[in-house]
């Protein structure tokens, strides 16, 4: 059972108790053997599946509803991060390149139609690059590094036509998260920030004419997703001995307009196009469940129990499928696809 909270700018908190549907599987419509993420394109159409193995790193390109294959990459060096330009045309991913003698984190620039690299990208990177998004219009891409052992923590945003590094955004974080508005004109990253002498989470967006600040989230948020309209982001709120909160924060005003908590220890995956589920899993042992909660109600839509741990990924734009890797064996997974329960 799940203890939710529902509350909204608008009004006062409403207290509920919710006891999930469970089904002991989603309806597969599709798996990706031997793959560890996936998320859907921007327009739902592809879905992109990676994973990485002692012999490198493996990237599949498919059709969204069936599965079928379109593009594969392979690597003998393993992939950090891989991302989908809006029009489909050109793939990314992240490597750390040592074929220099040093350490550079590079983001590979490919084209959908043939796989054909099209370009390098060296960055300044000083540790490895776990975010990467393209801008709207493809004319940019932004990588992010985490924060470890007083180094990284920062935004590398590069032009994609020539390589020419744009600006490096510093954002300490421990966690790497770089996302675009839908408009293009905002850029959102994960934040560290000092509160009360401890570091805590946070989300800074900037804005991408003039890279300023314009919103500046410090209470525990890391970033989830953007809005389709760009005018919010949805966050989870996590800090120690507190149950996991979800939230949809107003750009660049930072108003809450939405929250939702869930349970201590809860992991918070991605919120659909429509804002009205959210699906989530457990971040401790044992991880061998998903749930769909409704961020209208805070009721459980439904709950999938699993043999084995399983993680969360995206949901479809429309909101008909959503991915999850399953563990086959230690690290080792593979990637499903499958119908999203209706609310």
């Amino acid at each position: 059972m799940i203890a939710v909270t529902l509350c909204s700018s608008g009004g006062n908190p409403l207290m509920g108790l919710s006891t999930p549907a469970v089904a002991a599987t989603p309806t597969e419509v599709w798996t990706a053997p031997g793959q560890s993420w996936a998320f859907f394109s921007d327009d739902g159409t592809l879905a992109v599946a990676a994973g990485n193995t002692a012999a490198g790193g493996r990237l599949e390109i498919r059709q969204a509803g069936t599965g079928a294959v379109v593009r594969v990459l392979t690597s003998p060096v393993k992939f950090n991060a891989v991302a989908l330009s809006a029009e489909n045309q050109t793939f990314a991913v992240t490597v750390n390149d040592t074929s220099s003698g040093l350490v550079v984190r590079t983001i590979r620039l490919y084209r959908v139609s043939d796989g054909a690299l099209l370009r390098a990208i060296p960055t300044s990177a000083a540790r490895d690059l776990d975010s990467l998004h393209f801008a709207p219009d493809g004319r940019t891409v932004a990588a992010m590094d985490a924060r470890s052992y007083e180094k990284g923590g920062q935004v590398h945003v590069h032009r994609t036509s020539d390589g020419a590094r744009v600006k490096v955004l510093t954002v300490p974080a421990t966690t790497a998260a770089a996302r675009f508005s839908p408009d293009g004109r905002l850029l959102a990253a994960n934040d560290r920030a000092v509160v009360g002498g401890r570091f805590v989470a946070g989300v800074r967006v900037f804005r991408t004419d003039t890279w300023a600040t314009a919103l500046t989230l410090t209470d525990g948020d890391q970033l989830i997703r953007w809005t389709p309209d760009s005018t919010g982001i949805w966050t989870k709120r996590i800090l120690p001995g507190v149950p996991t909160g979800v939230r949809l924060v107003s750009a660049p005003t930072g108003a809450v307009q939405r929250a939702l908590d869930l349970d201590l220890y809860d992991g918070v995956s991605d919120v659909t196009d429509n804002g009205a589920m959210v699906l989530t899993n457990r971040i401790i042992a044992p991880r061998r469940s998903l749930t769909f909660t409704s961020t209208l109600t805070g009721a459980d839509v439904a709950t999938f129990e699993f043999g084995h741990d399983v993680f969360p990924g995206d949901i479809s734009p429309d909101g008909t499928l959503f991915t999850y890797a399953r563990t086959t064996a230690p690290s080792a997974f593979d990637v499903h696809v499958a119908r999203t329960p209706r609310p």
